[in-house]
């Protein structure tokens, strides 16, 4: 993570007055000093020498930013992602990865897991909607220039379920010729790499074009892995049984430059077999005869937009409309534990959206507005298939929601070392639930469950909700080199059709019944802390109180017409909180041949409903980094360390031991012996190079079960990589 900037702030009388300057209104007197520096003046210096990030909306570099944002760059997804992008994730604070195989899982941000819809993930600004134990699965880190992360809430940018954090992958654009006025194309290879835990082979190749005002970019990915190894011998093997994947990935950026104009279109296709050894979507795991995999997770993708600079009205504007379709072919099966095996078709997932964003500068404003909408179309029933006795069954309805927003972010440079930042939006969601039964509700039609359960559903298909988010942010610079940041939030988060009509066996002694009229769940956030930043040193400290109200929950329900006994229904009951520390930093010597760089982040939740600790949150993380850099190599070292987890409830989940894992990065710059390999590099290292025993505590695992290697999953062994990258 970049965080480079020369840029000097003027010098405030003390920290204190910053408190009552926060109470102020915003048209307050500078002093003399910070008068002799406009905020011109000093945006023009960070224009210069700070990155931006989309993911903020913003005309404003990060380190005027309220909000903490973290951004990946592509030379680290290029050295240090090997076989998933997850792994790269883990470098921001408040972010850990949680394995269900060898190439799929889950990211858990500031406690809360992707898989409960309290985090989003984005491709260029756009929803990377669906399941979200899959979402991560078709994302190759070589395509992309950079991540950028939210760490925090983020609704009143991003609307429902930004709840905890975003994540925005930004796609790569072909710089080759476009100066040309003649059109010209080349082909490189992106990556080579190959790995020895799972023996993993993968790469990547692009075309780049460009001339006449054309860009062009069109990139193919493509890895296999089989099983990979633990430390772990069970049953005579060190394998962790069903982890194999196969990936394959074609993506196009193509566009035109007119005047101040680029129009343009991307796409992608993908498609993945993924299987899961364990742990969170898989528990108990494959010790216990289960096997499941997606084979295979296929995705199409869509986008057509144009931004254009110099309007007569804003500074720039962006619009753009896509479509996404995926389908994905789940395979359960449990011949061997319970006589059951399930195929699962989870097919005919549609996606449209569009947005229409301006950036105009008014006075000291930055302004950014606009409107944008998604719909997610599902005209197919999920089908479910029994390979034993060969009855097939559909599980839900066909269902829609559309959600349709307007947004504004003003930043105000209330004098040259304060900034005032606030945003605004509002959602109007529609949700139909169609009045076509599945079969299991035609079956069941003489149950009186299920007579409620259609009854419930018929009489509300058709669902209005939606709410208004804000946020008020404020960085203060107290010196040239100390910032003080604060950040208050109000977010939410809709519930999907799909939690809407869920009326499936929740297990073999409850079961769950239909509830379309559940509201949002809303969270109220607060941020504070200090950030510190030189020619060659940078350092944050933040500390965050999240709490949760009408948070969506299983709670037991009783009805007139119905009588079963141990029956549930998704309620908005649950109170929640969630408050811990982020550190990161990154500290330069010697003109970058020394750079030393860490994160780490505490997490201290609590389920206020049931008065007991949150399940799976990991209360300590962190990485130390050392790089040293020379013409012609460099050496990174990686310490990881995950703390023990003991705050737990032992009904729900175990305790789990610390650990630490150790990575070294070996490579060799290619162009230092010969200009023609210009930012080529050889890489040979090891991930957790002394072959340590671990289990990430926010990994999911089954109680029922003792532990076992895949209960809950551990990581994998010693990996010994070679990689081949080429860096333009």
């Amino acid at each position: 993570m970049k965080k480079d900037s020369k840029m000097k702030h003027p010098t405030k009388k003390s920290a204190s007055l910053f408190l009552c300057c926060f109470m102020l209104p915003f048209y307050m007197q500078a002093d003399e000093q910070e008068e002799k520096i406009s905020s011109a003046e000093r945006n023009v210096k960070l224009e210069k020498s700070v990155v931006k990030a989309q993911v903020i909306m913003s005309e404003l570099p990060i380190e005027l930013q309220s909000k903490q944002i973290s951004v990946v760059e592509k030379k680290d997804l290029l050295q240090k992602s090997n076989g998933n992008i997850q792994s790269v994730l883990e470098s921001v604070p408040g972010i850990l990865y949680s394995r269900s195989g060898g190439i799929n899982g889950q990211i858990t941000f500031r406690g809360q897991n992707s898989n409960s819809s309290r985090s989003i993930v984005m491709i260029d600004g756009v929803r990377y909607s669906g399941r979200n134990t899959l979402e991560l699965n078709t994302l190759d880190p070589y395509a992309f220039e950079s991540i950028e992360i939210i760490r925090g809430p983020a609704s009143s940018l991003w609307g429902s379920d930004a709840m905890n954090g975003v994540v925005n992958f930004r796609s790569r654009t072909s710089s080759y010729n476009t100066q040309s006025d003649t059109f010209a194309a080349t082909a490189r290879i992106r990556a080579l790499e190959y790995g020895s835990v799972n023996n993993l082979f993968g790469g990547r190749a692009e075309v780049l074009g460009g001339g006449g005002g054309w860009d062009m970019l069109i990139g193919v990915s493509s890895k296999t892995a089989q099983d990979y190894t633990t430390p772990i011998k069970e049953n005579g093997s060190y394998k962790a049984k069903n982890s194999s994947f196969n990936y394959l990935g074609v993506d196009f950026n193509i566009g035109y430059t007119k005047d101040s104009t680029r129009y343009y279109t991307q796409g992608r296709y993908t498609r993945v077999e993924s299987h899961r050894a364990g742990g969170l979507g898989a528990a108990p795991g494959s010790s216990y005869g289960i096997l499941m995999s997606e084979d295979p997770i296929s995705e199409y993708y869509l986008r057509v937009g144009m931004k254009k600079s110099q309007l007569s009205f804003a500074e720039s504007m962006e619009s753009y409309l896509y479509y996404r379709h995926w389908d994905t072919d789940i395979w359960n099966n449990r011949t061997a534990f319970n006589k059951v095996n399930i195929h699962q078709q989870v097919y005919n997932n549609n996606y449209f959206g569009g947005r229409l964003v301006f950036n105009s500068r008014i006075n000291k404003h930055y302004l950014t507005y606009g409107a944008e909408f998604e719909s997610s179309y599902s005209p197919t029933q999920v089908r479910q298939n029994n390979l034993v006795t060969n009855v097939s069954n559909t599980t839900n309805r066909p269902s829609s929601n559309t959600d349709i927003a307007l947004f504004i972010k003003d930043d105000f440079s209330a004098t040259p070392s304060w900034y005032l930042l606030a945003s605004l939006r509002g959602d109007y969601i529609l949700t139909t639930i169609s009045k076509t039964k599945s079969s299991i509700e035609q079956s069941g039609a003489a149950n009186p469950l299920m007579r409620e359960n259609s009854r419930l559903l018929d009489e509300n298909s058709i669902i209005h909700s939606g709410a208004v988010t804000g946020s008020l942010g404020s960085v203060y610079f107290l010196n040239d080199y100390i910032s003080n940041v604060i950040n208050v939030s109000h977010n939410f988060k809709n519930p999907s059709a799909g939690v809407r009509m869920q009326a499936t066996p929740s297990g073999s002694s409850t079961l769950t019944i239909a509830n379309p009229l559940i509201k949002p769940e809303y969270s109220q956030s607060a941020e504070f802390g200090f950030r510190f930043q030189s020619d060659n040193h940078y350092a944050s400290l933040i500390g965050f109180f999240t709490h949760y109200t009408d948070m969506l929950a299983l709670s037991s329900y009783q009805n007139a017409t119905v009588t079963t006994n141990n029956l549930y229904r998704y309620e908005n009951i649950g109170r929640a909180m969630i408050t811990g520390v982020e550190i990161e930093g990154r500290h330069s010597f010697f003109d970058d041949t020394l750079i030393l760089s860490y994160v780490g982040s505490y997490n201290y939740g609590e389920n206020l409903t049931d008065n007991k600790p949150i399940a799976y949150l990991a209360p300590l993380y962190g990485q130390v980094s050392l790089s040293l850099q020379f013409n012609k190599w460099y050496v990174n070292l990686i310490q990881r360390g995950y703390g023990a987890k003991t705050r737990i409830d032992p009904k729900e989940e175990r305790a789990t031991q610390a650990y630490t894992m150790t990575d070294l990065y070996l490579g060799l710059k290619l162009g230092g012996f010969s200009t023609k390999l210009q930012d080529m590099e050889l890489l040979i290292g090891a991930n957790n190079l002394f072959n340590q025993v671990g289990r990430n505590p926010v990994t999911v695992q089954s109680i029922n079960h003792p532990i076992a290697l895949t209960n809950p999953l551990v990581e994998p062994g010693r990996n010994v990589f070679v990689k081949y990258i080429w860096n333009y």
